[in-house]
């Protein structure tokens, strides 16, 4: 109407013409014509209609495809008409005139509204995006949560999106929400479905189903590509990315990033509110009365895989090396994978704890693990990958420079000078390794004698030997007698006799 009503002002009171008046209101000057002619003016003004489409010679075979398929892309109808004989057509082109198609055959899916009930549901979701931690730039996955009764999100970043960030994030979830929820809602992810069966019904992996028993809570799947029946954790994700993670996050650590991600969530607690007018706060706290209490002895958070340690006692794990102390080499081992580290145990016992690498090819060693066989292999030290990663501190580099001037065997002792760091902390062995040097007795001795006195034992000094005692001066001392020595060892007198004719006499 108001197109009408702008078209005969146009021409009737300023006298443009009409096809100016089409061209500056983007319409045809047929329509224009008969907007001028209308004196009640018309219900709607009609644009001008889509050109046509050399696919519409093909329009009743598109359809055909479409509904056989609804699921059909508009690059293989491309590739159909070409086989079809109908010639090469533009890439765009085709998923446009697909695209209006699609509309106007098959009618919008409606939903149900649905009234979460507080401390039933949980729903669960993995988002992608990037981060700089450091001075690198990196893809990070991230888990959200989210109790759809009080629209409370929660969100962990990890560096891989595997089983154990799965289980390590909801158990974080359920620490942050203060209680577990009676079902959690996921999608089909591999992580936790083995096997997708008729209905609702999934064949789950090991490592998910014993994590989700030891809570316990049900687990719920959507259905195959139906990510709308976990519709407030879809919104979740899309809600920290655009709040966390634009523009680009830079951080000095991973710790970092997830303690401004919780910061930032419990403050957006405050702001957000629902429709019946309470803030996320208030309706967490109400919430929690309904969810159920944590268990006093909850499940790992990991994923255990059997392994055996090679010959030079390093322990595969996702294309990453680790190392044990190398009695336990040739042996088999149980490696558990965190999030953020990698514990490696012998039977009921820890044999190595590292931080968990995620380059790959990495090897992740510990100097002590090695120092045993290096103490008899002391002519691999110079090309030890053990000793090459760990970069000496410059204390114990100077010793070993040190040692080469008295001893012949200088790797050796050094060795065994770095086991001390199997009974002292390091920082004592490199303080004791100082102390030594400036003595000027860089020796395995001294630094031991260093760490068992806590590095207090002082330097006999010459001039405390002195005694100024001129009351001994007057003491009358005998000689010693050296043949009672021999007696002291059961020698006699006749022995010794005998002993020195045969010395003449040789």
């Amino acid at each position: 109407m108001s197109q009408w009503a702008e078209a005969r002002h146009m021409h009737l009171s300023q006298g443009i013409s009409k096809k100016e008046i089409a061209r500056r209101l983007g319409l045809d000057v047929k329509t224009v014509r008969r907007a001028l002619q209308s004196e009640t003016g018309p219900s709607k003004i009609q644009r001008p209609g889509r050109r046509k489409s050399m696919l519409d010679a093909w329009r009743e075979r598109i359809e055909g495809w479409l509904r056989s398929d609804r699921r059909l892309s508009s690059q293989r109808v491309g590739r159909l008409l070409e086989q079809e004989g109908a010639g090469l057509f533009n890439e765009r082109t085709v998923r446009q005139y697909v695209s209006r198609l699609r509309r106007s055959l098959l009618t919008p899916e409606a939903f149900v509204h649905r009234t979460h009930e507080p401390g039933a549901t949980m729903e669960v979701d993995f988002g992608e995006s990037w981060v700089v931690v450091g001075d690198r730039r990196h893809k990070v996955k991230y888990l959200v949560a989210t109790l759809p009764a009080s629209n409370v999100y929660f969100a962990k970043a990890y560096r891989v999106e595997r089983l154990e960030c799965l289980l390590d994030g909801l158990s974080a979830a359920f620490r942050f929400f203060g209680g577990l929820p009676s079902r959690v809602v996921l999608d089909n992810t591999s992580l936790a479905v083995k096997e997708v069966l008729t209905g609702r019904d999934r064949t789950e992996t090991e490592g998910f189903a014993g994590f989700r028993g030891a809570w316990p809570f049900a687990a719920d799947y959507c259905a195959p590509r139906k990510g709308w029946e976990k519709g407030s954790v879809e919104g979740g994700v899309q809600f920290v990315r655009d709040n966390f993670f634009r523009p680009m996050p830079q951080v000095s650590s991973w710790e970092e990033l997830n303690a401004c991600l919780e910061r930032g969530l419990l403050a957006d607690m405050d702001r957000r509110r629902l429709e019946d007018g309470r803030s996320v706060r208030e309706a967490l706290e109400q919430e929690r009365q309904q969810l159920r209490p944590l268990p006093p002895h909850r499940p790992e958070a990991c994923r255990v895989l059997p392994r055996v340690a090679d010959k030079f006692g390093h322990v595969r794990v996702d294309r990453a090396h680790y190392s044990v102390p190398i009695i336990h080499a040739w042996q088999p081992v149980v490696a558990k994978v965190f999030a953020d580290q990698v514990v490696i145990a012998k039977g009921e016992e820890v044999v190595a704890r590292h931080a968990r690498s995620f380059e790959e090819g990495a090897k992740v060693l510990e100097v002590t693990h090695v120092l045993p066989l290096l103490e008899h292999k002391h002519r691999a030290v110079g090309e030890a990958t053990a000793l090459k990663l760990w970069h000496a501190p410059h204390s114990l580099e100077k010793v070993r420079s040190e040692l080469r001037r008295h001893t012949r065997r200088p790797d050796r002792e050094w060795v065994q000078i770095l086991r001390l760091m199997e009974k002292y902390p390091q920082a004592d062995l490199e303080r004791c390794a100082t102390q030594a040097l400036e003595r000027g007795s860089p020796r395995l001795q001294t630094i031991e004698m260093l760490l068992r006195s806590g590095g207090t034992a002082e330097p006999i000094a010459l001039e405390r030997l002195v005694l100024d005692r001129s009351d001994l001066a007057a003491l009358d001392v005998a000689p010693a007698i050296l043949e009672n020595y021999d007696d002291l060892y059961g020698r006699s007198s006749d022995d010794k006799d005998i002993e020195r004719t045969a010395a003449l006499v040789g």
